[in-house]
C-alpha cells in the first residue's frame, strides 16, 4: 500500500483565529471530555497502574473520553459524530474535523503511524470524511505520566504544528502513584515489622512474659 507524501496546502487550512471562532462553543465540552476520561482512569484503573503500562493506559483513557464525547456531542446542531472501529471523528459543520489523541511535549500526536494516521497528519481526507481542517484535541502528561499538564486543540501538518488552542478549565485532580514494593505490588504497609524490644513493651506485657 502506498503512503501519501503530498500534503494539503497549508494556505487552504483554517487559521488559528477562524478555528477559534468555529470551536468556541465546544471548547468547554472538549476540555471536560478529556478531564472525565482521565478521571475515569484514576477512579477505576489507577490501582492497577503497576500492571498497565503506557499503551493500555492510553487506550483506556481514549475509550473513556470517547464514551463521554458520544454523550456530550450527540444531537448538537451543526455537529456530526461518526464512530468507527478504533476511531471517533467529530465534524463541526464542514470546516473542522476533530479527534482525540495523547500529545507529546511539542504538541504533536503520540501514536502508531498507520496509513490512516499519516493521511490525517498530512491533512488528506479519508474516505467518507467531511472536507475541513483536521485537528486533534489532545492531552499531555507530566514526566512521571501521573497527571495531565496540558490540553489543547492542535492543527498539525505532517511533523509541523501550525497552531494550537489551549483547553483550560478546572484541572483533573492531581494524584501520586502509590509506593510499589520489590515485586511490583502497591505496598499499603511495610512488608516486615521489626519485633519490639523488651524495653519498648508495656510494663504489664513484660511481667506476663516473665
Amino acid at each position: 500500500m502506498l503512503i501519501p507524501t503530498l500534503a494539503f496546502p497549508a494556505a487552504a487550512l483554517l487559521s488559528e483565529e477562524r478555528a477559534q471562532a468555529f470551536l468556541q462553543p465546544y471548547l468547554a465540552i472538549l476540555n471536560q471530555c478529556i478531564d472525565d476520561g482521565w478521571s475515569a482512569w484514576k477512579t477505576h484503573y489507577f490501582h492497577r497502574a503497576h500492571v498497565l503500562d503506557g499503551r493500555p493506559r492510553a487506550a483506556i483513557v481514549y475509550a473513556e473520553i470517547v464514551n463521554r464525547a458520544l454523550e456530550e456531542f450527540r444531537g448538537l446542531e451543526g455537529v456530526k459524530v461518526v464512530r468507527r472501529p478504533g476511531s471517533l471523528m467529530i465534524y463541526i459543520g464542514e470546516d473542522i474535523t476533530i479527534r482525540f489523541k495523547k500529545m507529546r511535549k511539542d504538541g504533536r500526536c503520540s501514536n502508531i503511524k498507520t496509513v490512516t494516521q499519516i493521511r490525517f497528519l498530512a491533512q488528506l481526507q479519508l474516505p467518507g470524511m467531511v472536507d475541513g481542517t483536521l485537528v486533534h484535541a489532545g492531552y499531555q502528561l507530566d514526566d512521571l505520566q501521573q497527571n495531565i499538564v496540558r490540553k489543547a486543540i492542535v492543527c498539525q501538518l505532517n511533523k509541523r504544528v501550525l497552531w494550537d488552542i489551549e483547553l483550560t478549565g478546572v484541572p483533573a485532580e492531581m494524584v501520586t502513584m502509590p509506593p510499589v514494593d520489590s515485586v511490583g505490588q502497591p505496598a499499603a504497609e511495610p512488608r516486615f515489622v521489626a519485633k519490639r524490644t523488651k524495653a519498648e513493651l508495656p510494663a504489664d506485657a513484660v511481667k506476663k512474659r516473665g
